[in-house]
């Protein structure tokens, strides 16, 4: 599974290591949190979602139950993880009896576009990925305008992580 947290420079990587991991031949479903376009995780937004149904949050926490590894390509925001993946894991976490099923033992893979090298992110999204149960490579996919895909070393990268699958 790859999550891309927007639909700009991230789903264009999240693309590009689609490509990848297809001519890898690797079965790969991609989505954006984007197109989910969950309302903001507070306590009393969490009853609302509960009594109105949580359609959105079990497609995601399937996509997660049902893949094998993880792929999160996201910006750098103020030094840290960007709200709209936050988000995501906040309705996960909160609304889903079994979304622990969605990170426990997967193998997980960080990627970042970013306008600097998005290290705080890459740092923070790997902490968040491990203390929800997934197994996170200590290698990352960065990109920036100054610092474009290097598909020799992308390649290799998603063949260590494949072989973890």
């Amino acid at each position: 599974l790859i999550i891309s947290a927007t639909l700009n420079t991230n789903y264009s990587l999240a693309k590009d290591i689609e490509k990848m991991l297809l001519n890898l031949n690797v079965k790969v479903t991609t989505v954006s949190l984007e197109d989910y376009s969950l309302p903001l995780y507070t306590a009393k937004n969490s009853k609302i979602a509960n009594e109105n149904g949580i359609e959105k949050i079990e497609i995601l926490t399937k996509h997660l139950v049902n893949n094998q590894g993880i792929i999160v390509c996201g910006p750098e925001y103020n030094g840290s993880i960007p709200p709209i993946i936050t988000n995501a894991i906040s309705w996960i976490s909160t609304s889903t009896d079994y979304w622990r099923d969605g990170f426990l033992n997967k193998i997980a893979l960080v990627a970042t576009s970013s306008g600097g090298p998005g290290n705080k992110f890459l740092i923070s999204m790997k902490m968040q990925l491990e203390h929800l149960g997934a197994i996170v490579m200590p290698r990352f996919i960065n990109i920036s305008s100054s610092l474009p895909l290097k598909k020799d070393s992308a390649e290799k990268i998603l063949k260590q992580f494949i072989n973890l699958l």
